[in-house]
């Protein structure tokens, strides 16, 4: 290995060490379940990618080769099991399609079993057929890039904006591995700007997820706050509003209807926004909006359409499985959160606020329509639908009013 290659393996090394420190310190802090799956995923990963470098036998040349040769075959597959799980759960797979779900869980473990059998096979066949079992692993490998980078595309065509990004990234290490399983199986010829552009992929793959692992987790955690009422200093919540909102659900209507797959226009009525307009001060308003927006994003996700189309009247556009059952399902997991309790003022003075919600449902399973006149229908049915409130002065349950177009 020359002294450049050296220089740049060096560098990939020593960027992903530090990239393992911040992580391990993020742990330290926070001991959560999301900061110990950040430190293994990028400990193995990074620690797959040093080790097919080459750079370790360089540095200690008396390593035993054929530990060395096991460590490659199977810490290859094993981090792009991990790496699949990761990605499940970046992308809520849990509100996915089910052939995503079982794609992901399936492809994990595969990976795992065959990085058993690689490593069987280089212990029994005692380092001979080096080249076939790295090849193999390569392979595997490859594979679930590939995976990983349909399961992005899809995410992105469904409206997660944020996994567009994760295509770049998934790009990026695709080419991270065909040139890190290149340097390992000794192909020769490329040069010194081959294993650059390598490393150079392989630090922006773990920058770029690192990058939104970042944003998706604030944006959880934001969610999570306003949606338990805890206090915040900004209450808003990025949707669009009006009529921004329209061309938002003719965009998720006609995804749908590409995929073909049905689409759930609601509304969701909140009758009694003013109710407290004596008793608290002016803004409000704002507070219980938020904390309201925020619920319906939780258990939308982050790939559907949210917006207020005025201050009483939320809009969603979900496209949804063939489960002919979505809407109501949607509009029950809707009323268990939204109608909850929402308190109302500042730390020292605040006030109960019980949501009277109407929610009104528009199943477009045909050829999309206009998408002014689906969110018209969804109102039309919310303010049409009744709701009640229970003995001791709460609204206890919303009606919903379903409908197709």
């Amino acid at each position: 290995m020359s002294v450049a290659e050296l220089v740049v393996w060096a560098g990939m090394a020593g960027a992903v060490g530090v990239l393992c420190l911040v992580a391990l310190g993020d742990w330290l802090v926070q001991r959560t379940a999301d900061t110990a799956r950040g430190l293994a995923f990028i400990s193995m990963m990074g620690g797959a990618s040093v080790l097919m470098s080459g750079l370790p036998e360089q540095v200690w040349p008396l390593l035993d080769p054929l530990a060395l040769l096991s460590l490659k075959a199977t810490l290859g597959p094993m981090s792009g099991a991990l790496a699949l799980g990761y990605l499940g759960a970046w992308l809520e797979a849990g509100r996915s399609e089910t052939w995503i779900r079982r794609a992901l869980w399936l492809g994990s473990f595969l990976l795992v079993l065959g990085s058993v059998g690689l490593a069987m096979a280089a212990v029994l066949t005692g380092g001979r057929h080096a080249f076939q079992v790295l090849a193999v692993s390569g392979a595997m490998t490859l594979l679930m890039v590939v995976l990983a980078l349909v399961v992005s595309v899809r995410g992105a065509m469904l409206g997660d904006r944020l996994a567009r990004w994760m295509v770049v990234a998934c790009a990026c290490l695709g080419a991270s591995v065909v040139g890190l399983y290149a340097k390992g199986l000794g192909v020769s010829g490329p040069g010194v700007f081959l294993w650059f552009c390598t490393a150079l992929f392989s630090v922006a793959y773990f920058l770029i997820v690192i990058a939104l692992t970042i944003q998706r987790n604030r944006e959880v955690r934001r969610l999570r706050h306003l949606a338990a009422g805890l206090s915040a200093q900004d209450y808003a919540i990025p949707m669009p509003q009006g009529s921004l909102l329209i061309p938002r659900v003719a965009e998720a209507m006609w995804r749908s209807h590409r995929l073909e797959r049905p689409c759930v226009v609601a509304a969701l009525v909140v009758r009694n926004l003013y109710e407290l307009g004596d008793q608290v001060e002016q803004g409000f308003e704002a507070q219980i909006l938020a904390v309201l927006a925020a619920r319906v994003r939780r258990h939308v996700g982050f790939r559907n359409v949210v917006g207020l189309y005025h201050p009483r009247c939320f809009i969603l556009a979900v496209s949804s499985s063939q489960d002919p059952r979505r809407g109501e399902l949607l509009v029950e997991a809707l009323l268990q959160s939204v109608c909850e309790r929402v308190r109302v003022g500042s730390t020292d003075q605040h006030f109960n606020f019980w949501p009277n919600v109407a929610v009104g449902v528009v199943d477009v399973t045909h050829s999309p329509v206009d998408a002014l006149a689906a969110i018209d229908r969804a109102e039309q049915l919310a303010l049409e639908s009744p709701a009640w409130k229970d003995p001791d002065g709460r609204w206890e349950d919303a009606e919903t009013r379903p409908s197709a177009l």
